[in-house]
């Protein structure tokens, strides 16, 4: 019976683990509620909205019915926040007290939040701390320059009279850091809100804000590291890290507190993407951030979302949300050194074919560093500052555009405009597009590309003069809008060349749009172009694939990761035998007495925070014990090793995720067996200290089958593990120790 009880509380506590879930709780009215925008709203709010038109009466403004929440918050363990614009509110409840909110006449809907939810940030940012003399602060201008960002220095355009909203997971050291002391100066960081913990106080915590922040406005002796630095700030803190179903309920009300405090520029270097959602779920509208994102634009704001670091991820490589919404400016990364995409940026389009990302800035940045001086910091985290910062100074010159106005001109000062592709955007913003400066291109004597096509392929054409810029820049685009291929080669040698695509790739209504040195040039289906050059010879092998993709039809992703549908990997054992509930034969030497194995482990994916699985191990256990029945006799040295195949069972439950290696926090419930196909006996007999005897013999074991309980708690590659064996292990009919406990490490697989 004791074993049975056993059994079951091992197997029974992932359940009770999960008997509290967070859930929105939505509304069906706002009956009986009044509202006053000029108490609410910060007068630039109100001047925002006269700017779009907007009504300072919208329904979605108002706020909830006091008498519903307080009937919520009654059957529930916590209240985590609320909405106005989706009128909900979000709390921790259990299942009973559930069905009786989902009972209540003023309840329209009852929404799960899924305990998956993660942030794109410091995590997952392959962060390089290097520390940064002051002297080499000149090197920080690269990634303003980039954006052409010099000329809104020279015309003293820095963002001023445009408020930017940062969300991130705390900003440590920016009410100290030197590279921040002209906001201080200035009271423009105007006001501050600590979602989790409910207070004014965001100068702690993750550091990854810190380093956002600079990126848009930091600056160290008059040298830019973000080109923003006149403009106005709200911090807002969003994330914790490991209450992660939380953290899109902060994120959904700091988007309304920066709404109310008049916000014109969000800047949000965090995501939720493999943890909790599939790809298909990115097409904004599945998240409610992303509708949130997209209420913003509707408010008048714009907002700047980092596409997320899973270009390298093969079961999922795609952006993440809020970054798939549609009015949202969404930033991928490219290489500083070769301006080449950056191998971890998430690729777009979303599931529904829209374009993303918008556009570019560097994945790696020049940063300052929570505890003073500077260090480097890589990921799309800091390409999305970076193009905000650009933003309120565009911003700052056409100061009577609308949001999404103002996000088209960006788009189109993008260096690749016309040309797109779901690596780049539009390319990297320039400045010179909003200062009306004027581009000089030394003319070439022949256009640097030209098409050409036989009955098989296309070929694209490179004059070798133009060689010297040597990667082009091509997409296939159908008549909806959508690309069906694209791809980034690089040339080898400056000699005539050739691209050449399959035709069987090219359908009608489709066209085929190339850049290459500073031309974009489009062909379509059926075209026929004269040859205003054509060499005797030209090279169709002068080329390397840098990138080569066709991403729009059915968003194939692997099936094996660790969020993926199965994952496979390698796993070591160390553990210790504990002692028993009793012994009467043998004295055990616990701290020698070990486990040592090996395994294989299989898990499924049921749901994205529930999965099953199975180990197959093999291995050896040590019984180190002292004889008590030959007083006389010293044994230095005797134990029982057992060798054995297992076989287990398990149920994963995912209590919070972590994208490093995409574990995360997990808790695991199983059952094993046990075949021992190998042991022996050894006895070192010694009196006075003189060895007489060494034996070792073969034990026979009544019952070779064994079997028992197993519970783990890991975080990523490491966990703990202990096991109880209900069966028997006799030698001298006694009982040889059942519990175990040791630690664990996986070994991660990609394919």
């Amino acid at each position: 019976m004791k074993r049975i009880v056993l059994l079951f509380s091992v197997l029974l506590i992932g359940e009770m683990l999960f008997a509290q879930q967070t859930y929105w709780v939505f509304f069906t009215d706002k009956a009986n509620v009044t509202f006053d925008p000029y108490a609410y709203f910060d007068a630039k709010a109100i001047e925002r909205r006269e700017l779009n038109h907007i009504s300072l009466y919208e329904l979605s403004d108002y706020p909830l019915n006091d008498s519903y929440k307080a009937a919520i918050a009654d059957l529930s363990e916590e209240v985590v926040g609320e909405t106005r614009w989706f009128n909900a509110v979000a709390v921790v409840v259990d299942e009973a007290s559930l069905e009786i909110i989902r009972s209540f006449p003023f309840v329209k809907e009852v929404e799960l939040i899924d305990n998956d939810a993660v942030l794109a940030s410091s995590s997952d940012e392959h962060i390089m701390y290097e520390e940064e003399k002051a002297e080499s602060i000149d090197e920080l201008l690269e990634q303003v320059q980039r954006f052409n960002g010099e000329l809104f220095v020279q015309n003293q355009i820095d963002g001023k009279g445009i408020r930017i909203a940062v969300f991130d997971g705390g900003f440590p050291g920016v009410d100290k850091h030197r590279a921040f002391a002209h906001l201080r100066k200035n009271n423009q960081i105007l006001k501050t809100w600590n979602f989790p913990a409910k207070k004014e106080n965001v100068y702690g915590w993750n550091s990854h804000g810190t380093m956002v922040l600079s990126c848009i406005a930091g600056m160290e002796n008059g040298k830019k590291m973000g080109l923003a630095t006149g403009a106005e700030f709200l911090l807002a803190r969003t994330e914790i890290g490991l209450e992660p179903a939380k953290e899109e309920v902060w994120w959904m009300q700091a988007v309304e507190w920066a709404d109310k405090n008049g916000a014109d520029v969000i800047n949000s270097s965090l995501g939720y993407g493999k943890s909790r959602y599939n790809p298909k779920d990115m097409d904004g509208k599945k998240s409610l951030v992303s509708k949130a994102a997209n209420m913003a634009a509707a408010k008048g704001m714009l907002v700047c979302n980092s596409m997320g670091n899973e270009g390298m991820d093969k079961a999922w490589r795609v952006l993440i949300t809020p970054a798939d919404a549609d009015s949202v400016l969404s930033v991928g990364g490219i290489e500083p050194e070769t301006n080449e995409h950056i191998n971890f940026s998430s690729y777009g389009p979303t599931y529904d074919g829209r374009m993303k990302p918008n556009v570019s800035a560097f994945g790696t940045a020049r940063v300052a560093h929570p505890k003073g001086g500077y260090t480097s910091a890589s990921g799309t985290s800091f390409s999305s500052p970076l193009v905000a910062g650009f933003v309120a100074c565009a911003w700052q010159t056409r100061p009577n555009m609308t949001a999404m106005e103002i996000k088209a001109e960006v788009e189109k000062s993008a260096d690749h405009y016309p040309y797109f592709d779901y690596a780049y955007g539009y390319g990297v913003p320039q400045a010179d597009y909003f200062l009306n400066v004027q581009k000089t291109f030394l003319a070439s004597k022949t256009p640097a590309i030209q098409f050409m096509q036989d009955e098989n392929s296309i070929y694209i054409l490179v004059h070798p003069d133009d060689l010297q810029e040597n990667v082009l820049l091509a997409h296939i685009q159908n008549s909806e809008g959508t690309l069906e291929a694209y791809w980034q080669v690089e040339f080898i040698r400056q000699v005539p060349s050739a691209f050449a695509i399959d035709k069987n790739r090219f359908h009608q209504g489709e066209r085929l749009m190339v850049r290459f040195h500073d031309e974009v040039k489009t062909f379509s289906f059926g075209q026929e172009e004269p040859a205003q050059w054509l060499p005797d010879k030209y090279d169709t092998q002068n080329f390397n694939y840098l990138l080569e993709r066709a991403p729009a039809k059915n968003y194939k992703t692997s099936s094996f990761g660790p969020l993926a549908k199965y994952y496979i990997h390698p796993y070591l054992a160390w553990g210790f035998v504990l002692p028993p509930f009793a012994s009467d034969q043998y004295d055990v030497n616990y701290g020698r007495s070990e486990s040592f194995l090996f395994g294989i482990r299989f898990k499924g994916n049921v749901c994205k925070w529930y999965n099953l699985g199975a180990n197959l191990e093999v291995g050896s256990t040590w019984f180190s014990v002292r004889g008590l029945d030959v007083p006389t006799i010293t044994y230095n040295k005797e134990y029982v090793k057992t060798t054995m195949l297992n076989l287990e069972f398990y149920q994963r439950f995912r209590l919070a995720p972590a994208e490093m290696f995409g574990m995360g926090l997990y808790f695991d419930a199983g059952i094993y067996g046990s075949w021992i196909f190998g042991n022996k006996h050894f006895m070192k007999k010694e009196v006075n200290n003189i060895i007489y005897t060494e034996t070792r013999k073969k034990l026979d074991f009544v019952a070779p089958f064994q079997w028992g309980v197993r519970a783990r708690l890991g975080f990523e590659l490491i966990a703990i593990y202990a096991q109880y064996r209900l069966s028997n292990i006799f030698i001298n009919k006694s009982d040889l120790p059942k519990p175990e406990v040791g630690i664990e490490l996986s070994i991660p697989m990609s394919l």
